[in-house]
């Protein structure tokens, strides 16, 4: 596996995530912070701290319960999750909102990839013959309450910490020879990255298609290759 990612600032700041990638635990997390960037580094030093522990031990103990309708990997992700959710909530945010954290986690294995989102950044995968597929998109408030071609500045919608519960979107694919993940933390996507041939999912050809469409907006974007 190779990971990849820039950030752009443009003329809107957005904040730069806090990224913890292994090709040997084959995870990679993405934590964005709204607040003060400590947040993210717990939230993402929690997340691998009991994946970690779960890896090694499947009966590990945890304050939530594991669902029947999910694997055992994503289960683990999910309640690494709320164990981060619950910290966040409890030491920084209980009487006054002063921190919130944007996350994707993955864990890839031969045969599943699971993946989880909070927010940003909107997750593609892009597969030979295929073309670029849309797994998981995300509308922030600033997408959501702007009229017409207005550009507001990036404001996260959904956000670790801020409550007691957490909405979280989960999936999973297997993967194939080829499969790259795309990661986009923009308000408004590109239409023109669902144009580009195989040989332009990178970070040059994304990016340059992100510059065409709206130059101004800051963005920060990844790229797995599976």
């Amino acid at each position: 596996m190779k990971f990849q990612e820039r950030s752009y600032s443009g003329k809107i700041f957005r904040p730069r995530p806090e990224i913890y990638f292994s090709d040997e635990n084959r995870l990679l997390i993405v934590a964005t912070p709204w607040g003060p960037r400590s947040a993210a580094k717990k939230v993402s030093q929690i997340i691998l701290d009991y994946f970690s522990a779960a890896a090694q031990d499947m009966e590990a103990t945890s304050p939530f319960e594991k669902l029947s309708c999910l694997s055992p990997i994503a289960n683990n992700l999910r309640i690494a999750t709320l164990l981060a959710n619950d910290k966040i909530f409890r030491e920084e945010n209980k009487t006054e909102y002063t921190s919130g954290v944007e996350l994707f986690a993955a864990s890839i294995e031969k045969n599943d990839v699971v993946w989880l989102q909070v927010g940003h950044p909107n997750v593609l995968l892009a597969r030979t013959g295929k073309g670029v597929i849309p797994l998981g998109s995300h509308v922030d408030l600033a997408l959501d309450i702007a009229a017409g071609s207005k550009i507001l500045p990036p404001l996260p919608s959904q956000l670790i910490g801020l409550d007691m519960s957490c909405n979280l979107t989960i999936g999973s694919f297997r993967p194939q020879i080829n499969d790259k993940l795309i990661l986009v933390s923009r308000s408004a996507m590109s239409d023109r990255i669902y144009l580009l041939s195989d040989k332009e999912w990178n970070l040059t050809s994304v990016s340059q298609s992100l510059a065409q469409n709206h130059p101004e907006l800051a963005y920060w974007l990844g790229v797995l290759d599976l």
